[in-house]
């Protein structure tokens, strides 16, 4: 059965969404909260994405890839109840510092403008036990591609 997309919460879109994404289901994201213009995903330390296994610190680009979701996903809640495919135009991360580890990090993104093509982000992680702890900070762009019977979800 079809249903129109306003049917489903900003929060519900954005976690099935990320749980048709292969490589955000092997990182364990989890969509904490989503509103008008952000969302804030928290993704749990693994071994699996441990970068170096002397200094077991998450790998960069794991945080990458969490702040590249993250950044669609605040997209994808700045254009509800429309969907369109938002693919990353160009990208800037700033690694601060290492998290701490054998802890998870929450990332915060909000879409701070959206024009007709393309869809600004900025995006924050923070160290899951000391949330002022920033880890990485960046900015990203999307561009905004509007699919013909896109904002129908199949429930």
């Amino acid at each position: 059965m079809n249903t129109q997309h306003t049917n489903i919460s900003r929060l519900e879109i954005c976690r099935r969404f990320v749980a048709s994404v292969r490589h955000s289901t092997e990182l364990k994201l989890d969509v904490l909260d989503a509103n008008e213009s952000s969302v804030k995903v928290f993704m749990p330390y693994q071994d699996a994405i441990v970068g170096n296994p002397e200094t077991q610190v998450l790998h960069g680009g794991a945080i990458f890839a969490l702040m590249d979701q993250s950044g669609g996903l605040a997209g994808a809640c700045a254009i509800y109840p429309e969907f369109e495919i938002t693919p990353t135009i160009d990208m800037r991360v700033d690694h601060i510092r290492a998290p701490e580890i054998g802890y998870g990090v929450l990332c915060q993104a909000e879409c701070y403008r959206l024009t007709q093509h393309v869809v600004f982000v900025r995006m924050n992680v923070f160290e899951e036990r000391n949330p002022k702890n920033l880890v990485a900070t960046g900015v990203a762009t999307y561009m905004r591609m509007k699919l013909p019977g896109a904002n129908k979800v199949v429930s």
